[in-house]
């Protein structure tokens, strides 16, 4: 027990301050000599002693009563903080006999277990404060480093050294996020190819759990660890991995990436471990962020400098191109031999042989002059499909390069412009020809113009020919005069409808453009059909067409219409038509009445499917036609022959004809009703033949001839009637 020497020392004592706790430790167990005193110290959960006497060893039981604040009932002695001062009641076998067993200061002895608590802390605090001096020395110096490498690649090696040195580990890598993956970029310390490879996803291995958490992860055991999925288990394995601890690189609220560091020995890394990765981590996202940015900049550095050297040189290429195209225009406007000018002068501006190709691969124009042009020739015709209508290299047979660049307005194609020679690689050549082109195409579009102006005027005059009021068919007779349209000669008029077009061009997505194309090339195949002798005039109106024919002989016009069909069949499949061609007429101001033949003709063509001709119509015409005209034109086009032959030769074909139905079609008694011979007879009706085209042994013939009379005789009594009033 302390006596009043050992009081003094305790107090000397308390009032030093020792450099750490193994110097007041040892201090402590001198003050109390060899009278059984112990003083333990508590590490974590378990009390150590730091003085023991002869042996003597107290029981944790004993030490845990005596922090709870029983103890004293069985040792007598304190506890404060992490030290503890035991007293035994009985003095040890080899205690000394003077052993005082007076009463204790238990005071003083709880001031010493809190001295040696503070001299503890005290050195504890030192050694923190060190290593954070240290640490913020060594981090300060890695920020210098790693903030003055513009490098990515650097940077990374920079951050995974340190960081490897820092956290005194075996291997550290870098892995920075490309979507929803993460990639190793940087790794030291690794023994396998493998490991600086490595990619993973969400939940896989330990980046991938701070990947999907964006928390700090600490493994102390990596083989053991159920936290971590399998599909590194061998890589571990192979590389002795034993800890891990992996933080995330955050950048505001998005995550960079992921810093992770291994140990090949078990290991728990602390609090203070996880503190110093994170700051680790933090400078790495700042010095990844700031490499990025100094390459991009670096980047956007160089594009503005590219950029820039390509817009002076458009700028250039562009008043070049202006001034050829100023040219060039002058040239269409002048509207003289353009395209041997234009071919000239991308010729002399460009150095190459220039030439002009029509669509049908024909040289139109070509410079020099003496130029050999067939190798271009051939080179377009050989590339002509492949190349469809966009601008391309080609090369003529000899192997030489071809420059190509279509003539085209909207859908149509008219040609090419190409260039032969070494500079065509050059992209003014390149934009040269596009500008020449574009001259071409603005001619093509000034005789379109032009042409379409013409049309719209003869559309007109025809329309008015077939449906204007007299005075509309007279102005235009006049029209088409001054336009030298010539409408002399037999003609017929051809009326055709496009029946399913616009649900055509609606399944094939067509454009408004392609059924007006569409409508225009079936024109030209009617156009066509007729050659030599083309029509004088044709229109399209929406889907439907009209046209003078200058065919008057019946069979003719079958052959007109036959063939109207197959090769209009052959082109459009798709298309179904229908037409209707009526008689001949000589005199423009009959066409009208022609019109309406040809409309009778088509909804017959449209209802029955293969009439088409008006003069096959026979009675048919009378049940389609539109107008009073038809019953009249029927009446006439089987009795006006008869009529007129009767006036000039003072024959009897119209009573011979009544004669004959009158006598039930019988030949020998419509001889008798007519007093005559029937060989008579017979020659007559053969006249009849020839001068009407039919044929009265048909039954379909003779019914045509019998209402054709029965409604003459109607007609004159109604004239005869209207007379007497």
């Amino acid at each position: 027990m302390p006596d009043n020497d050992i009081r003094s020392r305790l107090e000397r004592l308390l009032a030093t301050v020792p450099e750490d706790p193994h110097q007041a430790e040892s201090a402590a167990t001198g003050v109390f000599g060899d009278d059984g005193t112990v003083i333990v110290r508590r590490d974590d959960l378990t009390w150590t002693p730091v003085r023991r006497y002869s042996g003597y060893e107290p029981d944790q039981s004993a030490l845990t009563a005596l922090e709870c604040g029983s103890g004293i009932l069985v040792r007598r002695g304190v506890c404060a903080g992490d030290y503890a001062i035991v007293l035994p009641t009985d003095p040890p076998p080899s205690s000394p006999s003077t052993v005082h067993r007076g009463p204790v200061d238990l005071a003083l002895l709880t001031r010493m277990c809190v001295w040696l608590g503070l001299i503890r802390a005290l050195h504890a605090a030192r050694v923190e404060v060190e290593d954070y001096r240290v640490e913020s020395r060594v981090v300060g110096d890695l920020a210098k480093q790693v903030l003055s490498v513009s490098d990515l690649d650097q940077v990374l090696l920079t951050i995974t050294t340190e960081t490897l040195r820092m956290s005194e580990s075996d291997i550290c890598g870098v892995f920075l996020r490309e979507g929803d993956e993460l990639r190793m970029k940087s790794c030291v310390g690794h023994r396998l190819v493998e490991t600086s490879r490595l990619r993973m996803v969400r939940g896989q291995g330990v980046a991938g759990m701070v990947f999907q958490n964006r928390s700090a992860a600490r493994i102390d055991s990596y083989l053991q660890d159920l936290r971590i999925s399998n599909d590194f288990m061998s890589l571990a394995e192979q590389e002795e991995t034993r800890s891990a601890l992996a933080v995330p690189l955050l950048l505001g609220d998005d995550l960079v990436g992921v810093l992770e560091v291994w140990r090949r020995r078990y290991s728990s890394f602390t609090e203070r471990d996880v503190r110093r990765l994170e700051s680790l981590a933090d400078l790495a996202t700042i010095a990844i962020d700031n490499a990025r940015l100094y390459d991009s900049q670096r980047s956007a550095l160089h594009d503005l400098e590219a950029t820039q050297a390509t817009l002076r040189a458009q700028v250039a290429l562009l008043d070049e191109t202006a001034r050829l195209q100023k040219s060039l225009i002058d040239i269409v406007l002048e509207n003289g031999a353009v395209f041997a000018r234009v071919t000239r002068t991308l010729a002399e501006q460009s150095g190459c042989t220039v030439a002009i190709v029509t669509a049908d691969g024909a040289v139109d124009a070509v410079y020099p002059r003496d130029a050999a042009h067939v190798d271009i020739e051939a080179a377009y015709a050989a590339q002509r499909e492949s190349l469809s209508r966009d601008t391309g290299m080609v090369h003529t047979p000899g192997g030489e390069p071809v420059w190509i660049h279509p003539i085209e307005l909207g859908d149509d194609q008219f040609g090419a412009v190409c260039a032969l020679g070494a500079g065509i690689t050059s992209g003014r050549t390149q934009v040269a020809c596009a500008q020449a082109a574009l001259a071409c195409a603005l001619f093509h579009l000034q005789q379109r113009a032009a042409s379409l102006a013409r049309a719209e005027a003869l559309d007109q005059v025809l329309w008015d020919l077939m449906d204007g009021s007299p005075e509309q068919r007279s102005g235009a007779r006049g029209r088409a005069q001054q336009m030298g349209v010539w409408l002399r000669g037999w003609h017929r008029v051809l009326y055709g409808s496009l029946e399913n077009l616009e649900s055509v061009a609606q399944h094939e997505e067509w454009s408004l453009s392609t059924s007006d194309r569409t409508r225009r090339s079936i024109l030209e195949s009617v156009r066509a059909i007729t050659t030599p002798v083309q029509p004088t005039l044709a229109s399209v109106r929406g889907n439907w067409l009209v046209a003078l024919i200058p065919v008057r002989d019946r069979d003719r016009s079958r052959d007109f219409l036959r063939n109207l069909n197959v090769r209009l069949g052959a082109e459009y499949p798709e298309i179904s038509m229908a037409w209707g061609l009526s008689t001949a007429r000589e005199h423009p101001g009959e066409y009208p009445e022609a019109f309406s033949e040809a409309r009778t003709a088509l909804a017959a063509a449209r209802r029955l499917g293969s009439v088409s001709l008006y003069d096959d119509l026979g009675i048919v015409r009378l049940l389609l036609g539109h107008e009073d005209a038809d019953f009249q034109s029927f009446v006439r086009e089987i009795t006006g022959p008869l009529q007129h032959y009767d006036e000039a030769s003072d024959g009897s074909l119209m009573k011979t004809l009544r004669a004959y139905f009158d006598a039930n079609c019988s030949q020998k008694d419509a001889a008798d009703i007519l007093y005559i011979h029937h060989k008579t007879l017979a020659y007559r009706l053969d006249r009849i033949r020839k001068l009407t085209g039919l044929d009265l042994s048909q039954h379909s013939d003779r019914m045509r001839a019998d209402l054709a009379l029965r409604l003459l005789e109607v007609s004159e009594q109604a004239d005869r009637s209207g007379g007497g009033r």
